[in-house]
């Protein structure tokens, strides 16, 4: 899987390279240029006859971005430099590149002010191509001054944008944007994409993202510290085994789910059917009595368990302990309602089941007051909530999530020894030893009732089927996400329901393992 790095540990890799294995910055400077030059020739074929706009600031960026210009100029490319600020203020390896390219015949023009920028407009505006190498990671502020100027200019131009390293006026650790941010149309990165290019806001920022190595070491990359990763198909393919051909519904072990009210039994019900559709042998829906009589004449495939009528009374936790027990997968919450005699119902299941829990929806918001209830679980448990869900249960504000969802779900899940299914657009799983794994697949179709509920369904089965409960929580993140993708194939951003999700997981799950056959 693709690690993804915060900038000190991306500044940690490059002091190791430059002070332990002796690569020279200078060679580390070129080969970003080069690698960068590399990725417009995949993007546009030819740069014969492109013209360029280079921004350039004074660290080492703004270096990177005069390696660029120059090898474009020596293939005869025209280009500009545009330098945002004094020249004598370039130092180092910077300030070279600078001085190779100005003695080769580059042309170097100083912004300063908005006279300036108007004056040298029309040239700008005739480039093909805008490079940004004005920042990098070394923003910590709102973009002010010229640079703000420049920024706010060349998201008004609309010329293709190639950022180097990460597009100016993002974070590079979390996603958040500045007030003012470059629009590329594409992003390379040095090393390892960095954390806060993966994450929405920024990511609609980032365009076609490209992570490339410039020299560093292989076995300093795979050694290097890294708590993060991208999850992908290849490592997914591993765990999608084919079964035996003696296989029988015993051996893909057996899912319970408990949940379901008056007037959301649905919930539970699409829970159930997740939990076979990915290859449980049996699932049982732990429901009301009503619900249950409705649940088996419209889904065969489910049993049930008749608990109490909606209330969840502490002899319900008794019986839905003495069932379960030799079951393997248990999962609370789907449409179970909030109050009543549920909080007790539930921190009596998650004491006393040997089984190993996933809690979603209502689950969650029950014990949201007294989240250290998760502490008593036998094994980590899985939580599966949406921003909203993990702000209770964090007790921080929704915007406080969302503007650091990594490190919201791994401090959480290290905290309450479980893993943390962060939900939303990118969706994190976070585990107790501090890793955590970002999901890629997926679209706005997810922002739909009920697709949450699908999702703790295929958790559990997974781990009923005999899957570790992070393996588990993989698997069925990016099945989920693939689904809703194949759906947008063939059809549009919003109008996919949660029943149509469930039926497309195997068609997910296909794709996967048909891509190893």
């Amino acid at each position: 899987m693709q690690k993804i790095v915060s900038t000190f540990q991306m500044r940690e890799i490059d002091r190791i390279a430059i002070k332990e294995y002796g690569i020279p910055e200078t060679i580390l400077m070129e080969n970003a240029g080069l690698q960068s030059i590399v990725f417009l020739e995949e993007i546009f074929g030819s740069l014969k006859g492109k013209r360029f706009s280079v921004f350039c600031g004074k660290g080492n960026n703004g270096g990177d971005g005069f390696v660029v210009a120059r090898h474009m100029l020596l293939k005869g490319n025209k280009v500009i430099v545009y330098l945002l600020s004094e020249k004598k203020s370039l130092k180092g390896d910077a300030k070279l590149n600078m001085e190779i390219f100005q003695s080769i015949g580059g042309s170097i023009v100083v912004l300063q002010n908005d006279a300036e920028i108007k004056e040298h407009e029309s040239f700008i505006r005739d480039a093909d191509i805008i490079v940004d190498a004005l920042l990098g990671t070394g923003i910590s502020s709102e973009l002010k001054g010229i640079y703000k100027t420049v920024v706010e200019k060349i998201n008004e131009w609309k010329r293709f944008c190639l950022s180097l390293d990460i597009p100016t006026g993002l974070c590079s650790d979390n996603g958040a944007v500045y007030p003012l941010n470059i629009k590329a149309d594409a992003t390379v990165s040095y090393g390892f994409p960095k954390t806060g290019l993966m994450f929405y806001p920024a990511a609609e920022s980032v365009g076609k993202l490209k992570g490339v190595n410039i020299s560093f070491p292989l076995d300093l990359l795979k050694k290097s510290a890294c708590d993060a990763f991208i999850l992908d198909a290849e490592y997914l393919r591993e765990l999608l085994f084919a079964p035996p051909p003696s296989a029988h519904k015993g051996t893909f072990g057996h899912a319970v789910v408990a949940g379901g009210s008056t007037g959301m039994g649905g919930a539970i019900a699409l829970s159930a059917l997740s939990a076979l559709k990915v290859g449980a042998g049996l699932s049982t829906a732990v429901v009301s009595k009503e619900l249950s009589d409705s649940m088996e004449a419209g889904m065969p495939e489910v049993m049930t368990l008749p608990v109490g009528k909606g209330g969840y009374e502490n002899g319900d936790a008794d019986k839905l302990l003495e069932f379960a027990f030799d079951k393997s997968a248990l999962l609370l919450g789907p449409g179970m309602g909030q109050g009543g005699n549920r909080t007790a119902f539930i921190d009596k299941i998650i004491r006393g089941s040997n089984l190993p829990l996933v809690i979603d929806a209502d689950g969650l918001n029950n014990i949201a007051e007294n989240p250290d209830i998760l502490l008593k679980a036998k094994t980590p448990a899985v939580i599966t909530p949406h921003p909203g869900e993990m702000a209770r249960l964090a007790s921080i504000s929704t915007e406080k999530v969302n503007s650091n969802r990594l490190g919201t779900a791994k401090d959480f899940s290290k905290k309450f020894n479980c893993v943390t299914v962060l939900k939303g657009a990118r969706t994190v799983v976070a585990l107790p030893s501090g890793e955590a794994y970002l999901n890629m697949t997926g679209n706005p179709n997810l922002a739909s009732g009920g697709t949450g509920d699908v999702l703790a369904g295929m958790i559990t089965g997974f781990i009923a089927k005999g899957f570790s409960s992070s393996e588990a929580a993989f698997a069925a993140v990016y099945i989920h996400g693939l689904a809703a993708d194949i759906y947008l194939e063939k059809s549009d951003a919003f109008s996919l329901s949660a029943s149509e999700l469930v039926n497309l997981i195997p068609a997910s799950i296909s794709r996967i393992v048909k891509a190893v056959r």
